[in-house]
């Protein structure tokens, strides 16, 4: 804990130093899942090094976490207490600060909402170099208010996150589907069941062997089922083999199918075999390179976020078949992650949507066109975007769907106005920002036989 407190006094010192010059910062924090542009480091607050774990209380099933811990690590040390945060996000290497900040979901979020909702603590260097603690009873407005906003109030240093029992293995049900309707009942049943613990979506379109597939997850000690494993280099991806698999159960390891979506990075790795076939020799070939985060190392190098709808968007539930409707007509692009969130007092779906459209690939002007009728579409079904994805909203558009008085308030009372604001750092620049150069040699064989490739090729 000392270590930690030196940490957060030197960061202190650093931001009052942004906060007496009134200069901008931003914040180094390591790896990144976001699809934003890279932005170059005029004046940066390092905080890399907050990446430990304090303490695991089993008694009052809390964790004491720094905002850099991975959620892989995080679940890691948790499990060996027969314990895990009530959401996890699918992908390994995602931060606890950065799950914090962005508001994420998973397939748990029909029962617990989204990952803040378990943070009953937290400590902050306020944008004026103070150290503070914010919770539900002390500054309750900052502990609600900060969330989603991307350090533009403060820097979260250190976390109290609330744990729910776990047990070793999820018994996982394969239901396939036929309709939107069935897909959308199905979920909607299952969501009401108590003995419940996962429930996700994956929607495959009207073309496939099955228009869905709802996979319900319950978990136990015993293996009660077939035992199986995601992470055999050569295996399909798990979006493949649920639509493969049939109506089953299984019993899964709870760590693997918590990060079922890493091998793949759901369905982006597909994207890198253009000029080669998608097959189990080429998956065990290329296992290391489309793991998750080595996939957003690709993505980012190659800009594949100015090719590519890489999106994900809350819709509440009622809207959810107007929107799947829309995304079928106007992309066409499968498959896409569905989760039911509980968000009181209503229910909500998050829609996860990754591909590209054939008149938009290569078409800068079509690809914001298309972007900009989805933001509308998103906006006029009473729905948002999570933000890390590419956005292309004018100021006036954005705060008409984000809370721009609560914030603005906020960001007065705690010293914030010299910051850049939330949209600032989420619009889209049209200036091409500096990208990391692509390294290893999968990336330079995917730059020659990745979809995009091919398409250049083609031309």
């Amino acid at each position: 804990m000392d270590t930690h407190r030196y940490a957060v006094r030197e960061i202190a010192k650093e931001v009052r130093g942004f906060y007496e010059q009134k200069r901008p910062f931003r914040l180094y924090h390591g790896s990144t899942y976001s699809t934003r542009a890279m932005h170059d480091p005029h004046a940066i607050v390092n905080t890399s090094d907050l990446n430990h774990i304090l303490d695991i209380n089993t008694a009052s099933k809390f964790v004491i976490v720094e905002p850099n811990v991975p959620m892989d690590q995080l679940l890691k040390e948790t499990l060996k207490h027969r314990l895990m945060p009530p959401v996890v996000p699918a992908f390994p290497g995602t931060t606890v600060g950065g799950t914090f900040a962005g508001t994420a979901a998973g397939s748990s979020s029909f029962k617990h909402g989204f990952f803040d909702h378990a943070v009953t603590w937290m400590e902050i260097v306020l944008a004026n170099g103070t150290i503070t603690t914010a919770s539900r009873q002390r500054h309750p407005e900052l502990l609600a208010g900060i969330v989603g906003t991307l350090g533009t109030i403060g820097i979260t240093t250190l976390f109290q996150v609330q744990l729910v029992p776990a047990t070793s293995n999820v018994d996982l049900r394969y239901i396939p589907v036929i309709s939107m309707t069935e897909a959308l009942d199905t979920m909607d049943a299952c969501i009401k069941e108590n003995h419940i613990d996962f429930v996700e979506g994956l929607i495959y379109g009207e073309k496939a062997p099955s228009y869905g597939v709802i996979a319900v997850g319950k978990m136990t000690a015993n293996r009660e089922h077939s035992a199986t494993s995601f992470s055999s280099p050569g295996a399909p991806w798990f979006y493949e083999r649920a639509l493969q698999i049939g109506n089953i159960t299984e019993s899964i390891p709870i760590f693997e199918y918590v990060f079922r979506y890493d091998r793949g990075s759901f369905c982006m790795g597909r994207h890198c075999f253009g000029r080669i076939p998608l097959n189990n020799l080429t998956r065990r070939l290329t296992n290391s390179a489309t793991h998750s985060q080595n996939m957003e190392q690709t993505i980012q190098s190659m800009h594949w976020a100015d090719h590519f709808f890489i999106q994900d968007l809350v819709i509440p539930q009622e809207s959810t078949p107007d929107m799947l409707r829309y995304l079928d007509e106007s992309f066409g692009i499968y498959p896409l992650r569905l989760c039911p969130i509980r968000q009181w007092p209503e229910t909500h779906a998050s829609i996860g949507m990754r591909g590209y459209t054939e008149d938009t690939i290569l078409n800068a002007a079509k690809f914001k066109e298309k972007n900009r009728d989805l933001e509308r579409v998103v906006q006029e079904l009473g729905g948002m975007k999570w933000l890390y994805s590419r956005n292309y909203y004018t100021e006036n558009e954005f705060w008409d769907i984000y809370p721009q008085l609560e914030y603005k308030t906020l960001r007065t009372k705690y010293d914030a106005q010299y910051l850049p604001s939330v949209y600032e750092k989420v619009k889209y620049a049209e200036k091409r920002t500096r990208a990391p150069k692509p390294k290893g040699f999968w990336n330079w064989v995917f730059r020659r036989t990745s979809v995009l490739a091919m398409k250049h090729g083609s031309e």
